[in-house]
């Protein structure tokens, strides 16, 4: 297993600027001393609100609100995915609001996994969240690779991908890791995803810092074309 957070916003970056990832080793994270199951402050998405305070809501620009600018063409490139990126996120929402994404009975929301202030690891986790573990759900969202666009075997799944890259990136518990069945792998899709498998609720942790705290073992992966 290959994960760091800081990955996340390499992945997000390489979505915006070229519209699909390209293959790419990140240099290794150089490794801090923390007491085990911490956080790296570093690392994007990982502060920690104090006691009492509210995680904040998946940052999405207003309707009006204008799109990064430039003449380069890496700039423009960027405001092109950009505008790509709300228009799918839009779509999504109202296929989920209209009953049109089905396979079970209720999907798994990203608001059900963010609604209480993270911490650190587990701690402080509700107990309709932990109940979690173990169940078959359904999930939307958006794929960040880890470290492959091909032949992928596990990824990170995302609310909004317009956040990541130019929003407020999510925090662990706004992040789940995908891990496909052994012998099968995936491709990388730009497309909204819906995905079915067994929720579970633990903590990894890597070099003494928490990575991810939720993972879907998928048993279907299916990309939700828009026509």
């Amino acid at each position: 297993m290959k994960i760091l957070l800081a990955i996340v916003a390499l992945s997000g970056l390489l979505v915006c600027q070229n519209g699909a990832p390209k293959p790419s080793k990140p240099s290794p994270a150089g490794k801090q001393p923390a007491e085990s199951g911490k956080q790296d402050p570093k690392k994007p998405g990982e502060q920690k609100p104090g006691k009492g305070s509210q995680d904040p809501k998946v940052e999405r620009p207003e309707e009006d609100a204008p799109m990064p600018k430039g003449t380069d063409p890496a700039d423009i490139a960027a405001m092109r995915s950009a505008e790509q990126m709300l228009e799918v996120e839009k779509r999504l929402q109202k296929e989920i609001k209209a009953g049109k994404i089905t396979g079970l009975d209720k999907i798994l929301p990203f608001d059900e996994l963010t609604s209480w202030p993270y911490e650190d690891g587990l701690k402080g986790m509700p107990k309709r969240v932990k109940e979690l573990s173990g169940k078959k759900v359904l999930m939307t969202g958006f794929m960040l690779p880890i470290d492959e666009v091909q032949n992928i075997k596990e990824f990170l799944l995302v609310e909004s991908l317009w956040s990541c890259c130019y929003g407020q990136p999510p925090d662990i518990h706004g992040i789940v890791r995908v891990v496909m069945p052994e012998k099968k792998t995936t491709d990388y899709f730009f497309d909204p995803l819906k995905i079915i498998g067994t929720f579970k609720v633990e903590s990894t942790v890597m070099d003494g810092y928490c990575v991810d705290i939720y993972q879907l073992h998928v048993e279907s992966l299916e990309a939700i074309k828009f026509k």
